[in-house]
């Protein structure tokens, strides 16, 4: 017969919690981003029009038959997404972005925000009417 010999391990210790940064409003970011997109919103269809989520479509479809997506403004927990299909679709429109811009882009059509200055939300204001005005170049808006 065989003895076994339980070994016990000392009990593991968690780290002290760390004290959590107070949480940013970003509601304000959120409305001012919004506001960008719901100067467009006579020439397109409104998807979802909610407290944390308003979503863009055009009112021609895409090749595939499906409504096509133009953009939208998420209130995530951390941070507001401000997305711009016509960044996808118009190359040309990534090239002139500032540097102070670029920072936040994430991805092709992706802008992510904590905090919003000024500069920032006109230069994405002129961008909008940009993509705006490339849909309705290409006939997709």
């Amino acid at each position: 017969m065989a003895i076994v010999v339980k070994r016990t391990r000392p009990p593991k210790r968690r780290p002290a919690p760390r004290a959590s940064a107070p949480l940013v409003d970003l509601r304000p970011a959120f409305a001012a981003l919004k506001a960008l997109l719901v100067k467009h919103a006579r020439h397109l269809v409104v998807v979802h029009d909610a407290p944390d989520e308003y979503y863009l479509n055009t009112r021609k479809p895409a090749p595939d038959g499906k409504p096509m997506f133009f953009g939208a403004v998420h209130l995530k927990k951390n941070q507001v997404a401000y997305y711009l299909m016509p960044l996808s679709v118009d190359p040309a429109l990534t090239g002139a972005l500032s540097p102070a811009l670029r920072k936040h882009l994430q991805g092709k059509n992706c802008f992510n925000f904590s905090e919003l200055d000024p500069a920032a939300l006109e230069e994405l204001d002129r961008l909008t009417r940009a993509g705006m005005a490339s849909f309705e170049r290409k006939g997709l808006a």
